[in-house]
């Protein structure tokens, strides 16, 4: 029986992240190299205190940037530079709501109070889509923390075996699978598609729809407009 909650990541899943652009435009704001600024709000368990809420609001993660690197520009421009790591990725924003039909749906992510209140504004549209959005430091725990999973699934009202999650991290794979949870690593579009359909119970060896890269969702113009072609068609690296 398909399960009747689907959980996804965000970083590296819904979003694509690269760490190394955010590294290299707070370094450039602050003056800093990127290897300092990677050992100042990384490497000194910062952003992992962000995430298990240790910092009640946005405005307090900016206080300690600030102070700690040397950010001098305005809130605006500090927030695109902390969030610059994260970009939509609308064909896995697809494949999921194509997976989803009469579930309960959330993003289930270990992102700090900055974090989520600068990408569910600029990315409304995405996050409007989910019923439930779920950040650690709401919860007080990180994954692959196993009180991150109970956190998780005590606010859906979900027993295990009925979640779905997938994340691109093995070891919080390897956690969701302790907690009972059914749990796809993601690896890229192709495999998702078939671990969902064999998850709903579909047939894996059918052929693979994959959003086309010039039909991919349009948030921008207040309409879905999507074009599937087979994935022996589609394009990589567009």
């Amino acid at each position: 029986m398909s399960a009747g909650h689907l959980v996804v990541d965000l970083g590296r899943v819904l979003f694509r992240f690269d760490h190394a652009h955010r590294l290299g435009q707070l370094a450039r704001a602050c003056g800093l190299p990127p290897e300092r600024v990677d050992a100042l709000l990384w490497g000194s368990g910062f952003s992992a205190d962000c995430d298990q809420g240790r910092y009640a609001s946005a405005e307090q993660v900016r206080v300690h940037i600030r102070a700690t690197a040397g950010f001098g520009g305005t809130d605006d421009e500090l927030d695109s530079a902390w969030c610059s790591a994260y970009s939509p990725d609308p064909a896995v924003v697809e494949i999921v709501e194509r997976h989803r039909t009469g579930r309960v749906c959330a993003v289930f992510t270990n992102n700090g109070p900055l974090e989520e209140e600068v990408l569910t504004r600029r990315h409304p549209d995405l996050f409007a889509g989910f019923d439930r959005v779920l950040f650690s430091h709401r919860l007080g725990h990180r994954k692959p923390d196993p009180a991150a999973f109970a956190a998780v699934a005590d606010r859906l009202g979900a027993a295990g075996h009925d979640i779905v999650f997938i994340d691109d991290s093995p070891a919080n794979v390897a956690a969701a699978r302790t907690a009972g949870w059914r749990a796809i690593h993601f690896r890229g579009q192709h495999d998702l598609v078939r671990e969902l359909a064999a998850e709903q119970g579909g047939r894996p060896g059918g052929p693979v729809l994959l959003p086309s890269p010039v039909g991919a969702r349009h948030w921008c113009d207040g309409r879905i407009r999507t074009v599937f072609t087979p994935a022996s068609e589609s394009r990589t690296g567009c």
